[in-house]
């Protein structure tokens, strides 16, 4: 196993990009405090009225609509339960995806066997 630690990663190359987490289960509650507290620009997309938009909000996180996250990312970094990655990203994430834009996972396990 590799570790990484801070001195390993060039933040720089993300500092003026904005970082939209959507979900804020296990991984992204973690992966958006941490990206956030090492002083990137992040928003979580969650559901309006879901169970965890109370918890991003008491976090400090800047927290929007999934749809406004997307809008305004250029980072969009999927956390979502494998099952219903497709139909928020088809329905809430894909109008807003724009050239340039940069899509990502923390698995893969929905897009590795479809």
């Amino acid at each position: 196993m590799k570790m990484y630690y801070d001195d390993d990663v060039d933040a720089e190359v993300v500092a003026d990009k904005t970082i939209a987490v959507i979900g804020y289960g296990s991984q992204g509650r973690g992966q958006s405090r941490n990206m956030a507290d090492s002083g990137l620009n992040v928003i979580v997309g969650l559901r309006e009225g879901g169970s965890s938009w109370q918890k991003a909000v008491d976090d400090g996180m800047n927290v929007k609509t999934i749809e406004e996250a997307a809008e305004a990312a250029d980072i969009i970094h999927i956390l979502l339960p494998d099952e219903t990655q497709e139909k928020v990203y088809k329905e809430q994430i894909a109008p807003y995806v724009e050239a340039g834009n940069t899509i990502s996972f923390s698995h893969g396990y929905n897009i590795h066997f479809g």
